[in-house]
């Protein structure tokens, strides 16, 4: 039930976000979101625990990083790609998962992995067909060319680390006594601290924040508020030490399809039918990896 509502919420976090990019800069907007999304975590504190081994310092430290890297290809990424094909393109994070344990865990890929990891592919080629000028290699090329999908799944790598992290210290089996409330607190601040540094560097750091705020006006609490939401109703799911995860990241990624339905419609995305399509392809993907 909790990766259900995790699902409802990121499909209006995903949905405000892309309204908001359209005439926000990336950076200064994910900042902008971080630093309120970490405020607004204050409340976790009612239930936090600072009583943890010291040993997860550098664990918090280097998850931080990895997400604030892979949160700044992500909305670069959502900025800049049709929400119809980012929405299902965030589907292959199970498959990246997969591939990754084979690779450096050498943990096998089953005969119904293999199908899983076909149809995600065979989603995202639908996602980049063009019915005016098709061709079979076409959505390949297209693809191959764009930086923002080479964003994307840069970003989908570096969470996929950063979920494996966070899966292992949130465990209680392993006793590192990090309960979910204290680890999103101290998450959401050091994000923000860290975007906060590469927007001053790169920017107009506290200035960038206060322009941020005043364009993005009311809708910049919503936003925050679906977006610390999901995270952490998804981080609630996978601390349970008898959940299925692989469960819960399918029930989660349901929303891909209603962000692709609902946002490809109010952003009037191209070949939207070709692309409702490939999240549902995406989404039976992702259930035959994971589960």
């Amino acid at each position: 039930m909790l990766a259900l509502y995790a699902a409802a919420f990121a499909t209006f976090s995903t949905i405000i976000h892309k309204k908001l990019l359209l005439k926000e800069h990336a950076l200064e907007f994910l900042t902008t979101l971080s630093i309120t999304t970490a405020f607004l975590s204050l409340f976790f504190l009612i239930k936090a625990d600072f009583s943890f081994s010291p040993s997860v310092w550098p664990l918090l430290i280097l998850i931080s990083i990895i997400d604030a890297l892979g949160s700044i290809y992500f909305i670069k990424a959502i900025r800049h790609l049709e929400i119809s094909v980012a929405a299902p393109l965030m589907g292959f994070e199970p498959a990246i998962l997969v591939i990754l344990a084979f690779l450096f865990l050498r943990e096998t890929i089953t005969f119904q992995q293999t199908w899983g990891l076909l149809l995600t592919m065979l989603g995202g080629y639908l996602l980049e067909i063009k019915k005016e000028n098709f061709s079979f290699f076409q959505p390949i090329k297209d693809a191959m060319k764009s930086k923002y999908f080479h964003y994307m799944f840069l970003a989908l790598f570096l969470f996929s680390i950063s979920s494996i992290f966070t899966r292992y210290i949130v465990n209680p089996e392993r006793n590192f006594n990090l309960n979910p409330y204290t680890f999103a607190f101290l998450i959401h601040a050091l994000v923000a601290s860290i975007l906060l540094l590469i927007l001053s560097l790169k920017y107009d750091g506290i200035e960038g924040v206060k322009n941020g705020i005043k364009s993005m006006g009311w809708l910049l609490i919503p936003a925050s508020f679906f977006s610390i939401m999901q995270g952490f109703l998804t981080l609630l799911a996978i601390a349970v030490p008898s959940a299925n995860v692989g469960l819960v990241i399918v029930i989660k990624r349901i929303s891909i399809f209603f962000e692709t339905l609902i946002g490809g419609e109010l952003f009037h995305d191209h070949n939207l039918f070709y692309k409702i399509i490939a999240s549902i392809i995406i989404i039976l993907g992702i259930y035959l990896v994971i589960v």
